[in-house]
């Protein structure tokens, strides 16, 4: 499968929203409970993903011309998050196995290099941990976070750039 990446634009945000929350509802299942799933995915709403499009950097993979997932870089700090921080890495279930999220990680690591950014965060779902570590992220905590009456879990991951 060829993965296409190129940068978010303000149109995307209602598939963004749909491909998050069917990978929290589907390929999470196997490490969060339902409850988790659906608090999660609840606050993946298009007015959020349409933010998160203005205010950070987000990249979009199609393959065969659809939406396969989109990871997101914020480049300085805005609503919480630092210069560097990965907040999202989310690959459409179907589109799972096939260099979708290894493409997107690639591509977020060379736009930082490009901002002078010389080390990456991000707080890994424990389906996506696997993820960066094959990229070399290594794990440094794992943390518990409330979410709207709900505890989930995830690791603080880093990495260096070159």
């Amino acid at each position: 499968m060829s993965v296409v990446v190129r940068r978010a634009r303000p149109a995307d945000a209602a598939v963004l929203a749909a491909v998050s929350r069917a990978a929290i509802e589907q390929s999470a299942a196997g490490h969060y409970t339902p409850a988790q799933r659906a608090v999660w995915a609840r606050r993946r709403t298009e007015a959020a993903h349409a933010r998160y499009i203005e205010v950070t950097v987000v990249l979009v993979a199609e393959a065969g011309g659809e939406v396969a997932g989109f990871a997101s870089l914020a480049v300085e700090a805005v609503d919480g998050l630092v210069p560097g921080e990965v907040d999202q890495l989310f690959v459409a279930p179907a589109a799972g196995g096939r260099g979708v999220a290894r493409a997107l990680l690639a591509e977020i690591e060379a736009v930082a290099r490009a901002a002078g950014i010389r080390s990456l965060v991000t707080h890994a779902s424990w389906r996506a941990a696997p993820v960066f570590a094959r990229r070399g992220w290594r794990e440094d905590e794992v943390e518990t976070v409330a979410v709207d009456g709900e505890e989930l879990t995830r690791v603080r991951m880093t990495t260096e750039l070159a």
